[in-house]
């Protein structure tokens, strides 16, 4: 499906179903969130790196403007939708600040099976209990799916945005547990320096070897 999406390049990679937080500054976004909010239209995120526009980005709603300021500047919260593809910039539109885009949406194939999905799980528990982190994404809604996980299991930049382009969420989950895989043996290296660290100067019982 194409259709015409105004556009606020970021750079930040945003998935389906994130919420985002923003401060809007700009004009000519000023303008583009006020007729978001005014007409019920949505907007498109497209992924920028080094001042380049990706091809990929978020269709996003805008949930709350929650609040203005005397300058026109706006706090808003925002959600991912869906991920699509750029096909056309426009950069110049009639009576607008912003620019637009024809695009191609991109629908996701939730073609996850079990055995994967508990994989994922383990691993990724695994990596959250070493890192101290788990209590903090485990959310009452928490799903141990691609789009929920990616911006926790230490992916850089073009790493996220490359699980972006993929459609199926199998894809995406092969993806993540590989990466984990890969960094697990560091992040357990890490993990043990901390334990061994804190014992510095603390008096512990060790059972010598046998025959000592």
């Amino acid at each position: 499906m194409q259709k015409f999406l105004p556009i606020f390049p970021l750079n930040l990679v945003v998935y389906p179903g994130e919420k985002l937080n923003l401060h809007i500054f700009e004009p000519r976004y000023i303008q583009l969130i006020a007729e978001c909010n005014a007409e019920g239209k949505t907007f498109g995120i497209p992924v920028v790196n080094d001042k380049e526009l990706m091809e990929y980005g978020t269709e996003m709603h805008l949930e709350k403007v929650q609040k203005v300021y005397e300058t026109g500047e706006m706090d808003i919260q925002v959600k991912g939708l869906q991920v699509f593809r750029v096909l056309e910039v426009i950069e110049n539109i009639p009576e607008k600040l912003y620019s637009g885009a024809i695009i191609s949406l991109v629908h996701n194939i939730d073609d996850s099976y079990h055995k994967l999905v508990q994989e994922l799980e383990l691993l990724a528990t695994e990596l959250f209990d070493l890192l101290d982190i788990k209590e903090n994404i485990f959310k009452p809604d928490f799903t141990f799916s691609s789009f929920k996980l990616a911006h926790y299991v230490g992916f850089d930049f073009i790493s996220e945005y490359e699980l972006l382009r993929h459609a199926k969420e199998t894809a995406r989950q092969k993806i993540i547990v590989e990466h984990i895989k890969t960094i697990l043996p560091a992040v357990k290296q890490i993990a043990e320096i901390k334990i061994k660290a804190k014992l510095n100067g603390h008096y512990r019982m060790i059972n010598p070897p046998e025959g000592f």
